[in-house]
């Protein structure tokens, strides 16, 4: 009877070893999933953001099977810390997410998502890749990364800033061609007096080649000009106006004043000539800018002249 109780005993105790041995596997199990999720996830987004993926331009190519994606921008250094991320490498992964992560950045059995919101609320979140996340879901991690978003390659051709000129001096502006413009006397003189009316004027190059890829358009800051008698001219010198048209809140776009300043000439330089009355308190800045062609006028905004930041959120699980 002794012997028949021990043995009972040693079975229940090796029972409940056995059980707490499972409970304690499965757990161990359970974290080292986990942390391997976690470790994924980590390095996903350290892949697409830290760097501009291989080859660096892969945004160009057009066989993305050999492309290993980064969203960085290359050759451009990072912002105290925070990387900027290329719009056109953000809209070719959300082309072709699926061809460009699956098995290079996150493994084939986990889904994942990406989307980037934006700081500013008057600028919508960018859904690169967004897959509803079950509620059944085994796993899930998620990455929170501050960024900066190149939203547009917006290239500035002419900057002007009256208020900013009239305070560095007259000898370092620059100095106009066209004279006598709109009766003011001496327009080739830059305008250095903070309190009087006056022109500033910027040159830039132009060619038939931009032409067929760029739309420029001619935007102000802020876009309600409270100056009243601000206006604008565009010429050449071999062509030169003395009509000035008044700003727009809205983008003005300068393609067919270009395409007619340029005529046959395979380039040449034009200039911006903007007249303000002086008022320091109308100040505002003015720029001619180029955009990709067929950019929805909508999409050129001043917000888009330095890149923006924002969060990029990955969310991956199995």
């Amino acid at each position: 009877m002794d012997a028949f109780l021990a043995v009972i005993i040693i079975t229940v105790i090796i029972g409940i070893s056995a059980n707490a041995m499972d409970i304690a596997g499965f757990k161990i199990a359970d974290y080292s999933s986990s942390a391997s999720l976690d470790r994924i996830t980590t390095d996903a987004a350290n892949i697409l953001i830290n760097t501009p993926g291989s080859p660096a331009n892969w945004e160009y190519s057009a066989d993305l099977d050999q492309v290993t994606p980064g969203l960085a921008e290359y050759g451009n250094d990072s912002r105290n810390g925070t990387k900027i991320l290329s719009i056109k490498k953000i809209d070719q992964l959300s082309s072709n997410y699926l061809n460009l992560v699956e098995g290079k950045v996150i493994p084939f059995r986990y889904n994942s998502s990406v989307i980037i919101y934006p700081i500013d609320p008057a600028l919508k979140p960018i859904v690169v890749h967004n897959e509803t996340l079950p509620a059944n879901a085994s796993e899930v991690a998620v990455v929170n990364r501050t960024v900066l978003i190149d939203f547009m390659s917006l290239n500035v051709l002419a900057s002007i800033n009256p208020y900013f000129n009239s305070l560095i001096g007259a000898e370092k502006l620059v100095w106009c061609p066209h004279h006598n413009l709109r009766g003011v006397k001496d327009h080739n003189k830059p305008n250095s007096n903070l309190n009087a009316p006056g022109w500033t004027c910027r040159p830039f190059k132009v060619s038939q080649w931009d032409l067929n890829f760029t739309d420029f358009y001619l935007i102000s800051d802020p876009s309600a000009l409270n100056d009243e008698s601000a206006i604008w001219i565009l010429d050449r010198p071999e062509n030169q106006s003395e009509i000035g048209k008044k700003f727009d809140s809205k983008p003005i776009k300068m393609n067919d004043r270009i395409s007619e300043l340029l005529g046959q000439d395979n380039s040449t330089v034009m200039w911006l000539h903007v007249f303000t009355s002086g008022d320091s308190s109308k100040a505002f800045n003015a720029y001619l800018v180029g955009v990709p062609k067929n950019t929805p006028p909508e999409n050129v905004s001043i917000e888009y002249l330095n890149p923006q930041p924002g969060y990029l959120v990955l969310t991956v699980w199995m």
